[in-house]
């Protein structure tokens, strides 16, 4: 049986011996175990070899890391976050950014809408940029052609190119092609410094009550003091509220255009078949009176 102390005593020796010659050359040859002959040898010492070891670590290193930074191999490695998987992620986080600023925008948006069906006018967005240039910035002086080609664009005629004219009190009026939501008798007037920020009309009995313009519909709800109440969003800043509609027609979302029935109002089943329909028109924000650009009888 081989002795076990035997054995730790040579390799402490080795030891030892590697530790005590460390800078000293040894020789190591090659022999060909057939002739046994010496083929190659070389001489190194152990200072030498451990500085080798030393250089290709470093060697290796610089390898892998150039390779993981300058070429896609950590993507073809299965579940590592590599290149494709960090683009992807910024993608969604701009995804993400983009999404919470439509949120935000659409929750304005709806806050806007309840004042308004509130019979409250919604604050002014302060957040527009202001011209605070003074200098003036006319590059080409105004001539006489250019003075009268802008009279005949701006003014009334067939090239007008302004969409609202004037009526003889002043006040602009549209020229879109209004329908009238229903036929009836207007009771009480556009007065928003009195709270009424449109006309209340007395129907002439039970009739349909129709959008005055084509838009898509962003409330459709009942309210104790309104009833039924329909605004509908149209182009270029346009809104339309309906209330004290007797039974809707339309949900929240729908598309409709000028003209078409939203409702009834009038009938013997209507709740509020006592009450007046009211009508309001809005443009960017602000009220704008109904009869300036509707003809309800």
């Amino acid at each position: 049986m081989k002795n076990p102390e035997g054995t730790d005593q040579k390799k402490r020796g080795g030891l030892r011996y590697w530790f005590r010659h460390f800078d000293e050359k040894h020789r190591v040859s090659v022999r060909s175990r057939r002739e046994n002959e010496e083929v190659w040898h070389f001489y190194i010492s152990p200072l030498r070899a451990t500085l080798a070891a030393l250089g290709l670590l470093i060697v290796l290193f610089a390898v892998v890391v150039t390779a993981v930074v300058y070429t896609p191999v950590l993507d073809k490695l299965p579940g590592y976050p590599g290149r494709q998987a960090r683009a992807l992620l910024m993608e969604n986080l701009d995804r993400l950014d983009s999404m919470e600023q439509d949120v935000r925008i659409m929750q304005r948006y709806a806050n806007d809408v309840s004042l308004i069906l509130a019979g409250e006018v919604p604050p002014v967005s302060v957040g527009r940029s202001v011209d605070t240039m003074t200098h003036d910035r006319a590059l080409v002086p105004p001539s006489a052609a250019d003075s009268l080609l802008r009279a005949q664009l701006e003014g009334p005629g067939r090239y007008a190119l302004n969409v609202a004219g004037a009526e003889a009190g002043g006040e602009a009026v549209s020229r879109r092609e209004f329908a009238s939501p229903v036929r009836g008798r207007i009771t009480e007037t556009f007065d928003p410094l009195h709270g009424m920020y449109g006309v209340e009309v007395e129907p002439d009995g039970a009739q349909q009550v129709l959008a005055v313009l084509a838009g898509t519909v962003v409330v459709d709800q009942w309210t104790p003091s309104d009833g039924n109440v329909i605004a509908i969003q149209h182009a270029d800043g346009y809104l339309s509220c309906y209330k004290h509609v007797g039974e809707s027609l339309r949900r929240t979302g729908d598309r409709v255009q000028a003209g078409e029935a939203l409702g009834y109002i009038g009938s013997e089943s209507d709740p509020h078949a006592g009450e007046d329909f009211v009508f309001e028109l809005w443009i960017d924000g602000a009220p704008a009176d109904p009869q300036n650009y509707i003809i309800f009888q």
